[in-house]
């Protein structure tokens, strides 16, 4: 699928390649270019065109040993467009530390009980500052069905401080939220 076209940019030559073929390959203090112009597709593409161009993110993100900036930049763009074609591949970024936060952030952002669930099952392998993040993901979307499990986290002396109090503060904005 090939995604629609950009109007042409005044003074901004074409680029002498397909942007799509390198963003899995981004890495930190590099051209941005192919970003930029990835990044300004998804900004200008109607909401009936963005599911082609999740596809092709989500191809972009299957390809082997996508760098760790290729991989932040996918999921910040799928952020903006994703839905639920997007969790498993997220899903299966939260158990690689080297994404687990973005894909978490991402996930934060996907309404549905998809991502809910997906969120719901990492509770049981991630650790530390992951384990918080996720708690404190969980809480933001309301998820009223993780309260249950919070109390055992935030009482758990072998838990990080962070995991405990991501715990407790979870339990109290549930709570406000419940009522």
């Amino acid at each position: 699928m090939n995604a629609p076209p950009l109007p042409p940019r005044i003074g901004i030559p074409p680029a002498p390649f397909d942007p799509w073929d390198k963003i899995s390959g981004l890495d930190f203090g590099e051209d941005r270019t192919q970003a930029w112009t990835i990044r300004q597709d998804i900004l200008h593409t109607p909401p009936e065109g963005r599911p082609a161009l999740e596809e092709r993110l989500l191809g972009a993100l299957a390809k082997s040993a996508p760098t760790t900036a290729g991989r932040a930049f996918i999921c910040e763009m799928l952020s903006l467009i994703g839905g639920t074609k997007s969790v498993p591949a997220l899903g299966a970024l939260l158990n690689e530390p080297a994404s687990a936060d973005v894909a978490r952030q991402t996930l934060e952002r996907i309404p549905g009980p998809e991502a809910d669930q997906v969120l719901r099952d990492a509770l049981g392998t991630l650790s530390g500052p992951a384990l918080a993040g996720l708690i404190g993901t969980l809480a933001l979307r309301g998820d009223q069905q993780v309260a249950a499990s919070l109390p055992r986290l935030r009482d758990d002396k072998a838990q990080p401080a962070a995991v405990r109090e991501a715990a407790k503060n979870a339990i109290q904005h549930l709570k406000r939220q419940a009522r």
